[in-house]
């Protein structure tokens, strides 16, 4: 097991790491639930694995909630305030999210708002949820006109992962996992991308014992990163690389079209190919990245989605500032923040994404 340091609003909080944590629990858990409540929330398809199970072993109560995307709204935070007030949760108590970037956002937040503010510790069970959505504090819910509209930074004082709950994973969800991995490696590729080249197939392949390497990369990364800037005001803008376009096209497929590293992948597709057209990348350099996300096909493909569905949604993004959207560029080395897009570009840009095949090539975008 390898134990990493997070940090974050004056306060340290331990990721645990390893294959066969999950069983360590309780012990890792009890400094923080001595004399305290617990409460596990998990959803449908995590629950019958091992939401139920932990809840036993902690003698904790449980909710499942459905599980998607399109449940991550208003009315199942109101479930989960309703049922931690009708088993008289208090100040001291615990929220557990077991389960992936939904539960962990949605549980989150949740803890967040529950009397002002309760402890949460994360128990995530997705690739993507392990390397991106469980560090960093950010938390929230989509609105139906935008995603991630509703938040709060409120981190958890715990995090465990296992990378042997991987093995459950439907192969999709393992390769969106994949995608805010290839982010990271972008972000810091010096660190990142040797590990991602000996790893990315065997795990886009379905095998979870390659992931473990990939799990702490990044979240060094994106732990030191948001040390630097843990409200997102500076450095940890980086972090949204591929996020903008993801983020408008999760919105025009309702939330059900595409899984959220399916959309990222095509973010990171754009961002590459309006990068390379303003010279922050060469073709080659642009095409070695594509590759690799190609690692990751078939996407869902985006016909139907034309640019004006997706336009609305990248118009409200969360980062918008002065009325205009700063994009996140990579180039060579690491990202360009706060980049000035025009609409026309970024028009021609998605055309060319929309024309792509599902299944690529993707270097052929360049």
């Amino acid at each position: 097991m390898t134990v990493l340091e997070l940090s974050g609003w004056g306060e340290k909080a331990p990721y645990h790491v390893g294959e066969g944590v999950l069983a360590d629990l309780p012990e890792l858990a009890r400094p923080h639930l001595a004399g305290r409540q617990a409460f596990v929330i998990t959803d449908a398809n995590v629950g019958p694995l091992y939401g139920s199970e932990i809840a036993e072993r902690l003698d904790a109560a449980c909710l499942e909630l459905p599980a998607g995307e399109e449940y991550k709204q208003w009315p199942a935070v109101e479930r989960v305030l309703r049922w931690l007030v009708s088993h008289e949760a208090d100040r001291q108590s615990v929220l557990i999210a077991v389960g992936g970037g939904v539960i962990t956002d949605l549980v989150g937040f949740a803890a967040a708002v529950m009397l002002r503010g309760i402890p949460w510790i994360a128990v995530p069970t997705t690739l993507l949820c392990m390397a991106d959505a469980a560090v960093g504090g950010k938390t929230g819910i989509d609105l139906d006109v935008g995603k991630n509209l509703v938040g709060a930074f409120w981190p958890p004082r715990m995090v465990v992962a296992d990378p042997l709950v991987l093995a459950t994973l439907h192969l999709r969800e393992m390769r969106s996992g994949l995608a805010e991995v290839i982010k990271s490696a972008m972000i810091a590729p010096s660190t990142l991308e040797p590990v991602l080249d000996s790893h990315l197939a065997p795990v886009a392949a379905g095998d979870p014992l390659h992931a473990w390497e990939l799990i702490v990369g990044c979240v060094r990364v994106k732990a030191d990163i948001v040390e630097m800037d843990e409200r997102e005001s500076g450095p940890r803008q980086a972090l949204n690389l591929g996020h903008t376009l993801a983020h408008g096209l999760e919105g025009a497929g309702e939330y059900r079209r595409f899984l959220h590293g399916e959309a990222v992948a095509w973010g990171l597709l754009g961002a590459l190919r309006l990068a390379r057209d303003r010279g922050l990348l060469s073709t080659a350099e642009a095409q070695t990245w594509a590759e690799r996300i190609q690692t990751l096909a078939p996407l869902p493909d985006l016909e139907g989605l034309p640019w004006d569905s997706i336009a609305q949604y990248v118009a409200r993004d969360k980062k918008r500032q002065g009325g205009r959207v700063g994009w996140v560029l990579p180039r060579l080395g690491g990202v360009v923040l706060d980049v000035a897009c025009g609409d026309v570009e970024v028009a021609a840009v998605y055309a060319r994404l929309a024309s792509l095949p599902a299944q690529g090539p993707f270097n052929s975008l360049f």
